[in-house]
């Protein structure tokens, strides 16, 4: 593993529940892949003037432990599998002073022509040999935990959501700040417009959580565990997005919710995210765990049927 990025927590990038926001998590991890691929051979896939860069296909992140306003911080990263046109990277963030593990990030990607954001291109003969003499093995921390890891399709839909009474949790334009240097939406800002909407969704949720659990909690909140997100359609600058969720299922300790992004007039799937949320005790810093009163009290408002 090579060290692909080190920084702090800023203060503006921490959220209500007083730790770094999770897109700010993914941020730094794009920032970390960029440089992953520089010391590959190619420094400039991120670049507007590139002929190619790379379009997502996947993310899997954990969430290991909790990062505070002035955190010190770096990441390592490396490539697990290369093939002609597609790659599958790790990345490591560390706190720096402890060593712990804050998340990790597990990356499936595809080498694209820049002009259309879709078009597969094979690498260059040079970055696929430097990277595929250097494969790295998936650390322990960042195998799947609480979502699967076997290939998906898509089940995601505009009609879908409106079928299943799913909740609308967000809807908006895609402005400058949330886009890349080709004009696409960044892949953070995709967790971040989830995360704007989220309790919409979540509010009711945790109330009830709140009110059942066995010891009554402090001020609660929310906070992410795990993360699984598929990516359709790549949105644009100028877009609107529209964001369907539901509640999957529930254990005694987390919550699985499901967030579609959709093009709310043409009906195009943007992606689909699966989320590992726990309800937080704020005042303890620990989690509420869902109690057998709780589990029954959240049945009518579990899904059945959603999925990624």
């Amino acid at each position: 593993m090579t060290e692909v990025w080190r920084g702090s927590v800023r203060q503006w990038e921490v959220d209500e529940m007083g730790h770094w926001n999770t897109q700010y998590y993914v941020a730094r991890a794009n920032e970390g892949l960029a440089m992953l691929f520089g010391f590959n051979g190619l420094p400039g896939l991120f670049s507007p003037s590139s002929p190619t860069t790379v379009a997502f296909n996947e993310h899997h992140i954990r969430f290991h432990r909790e990062a505070h306003a002035g955190a010190p911080l770096h990441m390592t990263g490396g490539f697990l599998e290369i093939g002609e046109t597609t790659a599958f990277a790790v990345l490591v963030l560390h706190h720096s002073e402890s060593g712990q593990v804050a998340a990790t990030f597990r990356v499936r990607l595809t080498h694209v022509d820049a002009a259309d954001g879709t078009t597969p291109q094979p690498w260059p003969a040079a970055f696929r040999k430097r990277a595929s003499t250097s494969l790295v093995e998936t650390p322990k921390e960042a195998a799947p935990r609480g979502t699967d890891d076997e290939p998906v399709a898509l089940t995601a839909s505009r009609e879908r959501a409106l079928e299943l009474g799913l909740k609308r949790t967000a809807m908006s334009l895609i402005e400058m700040d949330a886009c890349d240097a080709f004009g696409r939406m960044g892949s953070q800002k995709f967790i971040g417009a989830v995360g704007g909407g989220v309790k919409q969704l979540t509010g009711p949720i945790r109330a009830l959580v709140a009110e059942h659990a066995e010891a009554r909690p402090g001020k609660i909140g929310g906070a992410v565990l795990e993360f699984r997100i598929i990516y359709g359609e790549t949105p644009r600058l100028g877009n609107c997005f529209e964001i369907w969720a539901g509640l999957q299922k529930t254990d005694k300790r987390t919550m699985s919710l499901i967030f579609w992004m959709v093009d709310p007039f043409t009906g195009r799937v943007f992606g689909s995210m699966q989320s590992i949320a726990i309800v937080f005790d704020l005042d303890a810093r620990a989690i509420v765990q869902i109690s057998p009163a709780a589990t029954e009290a959240l049945t009518p408002f579990v899904t059945q049927g959603l999925a990624l």
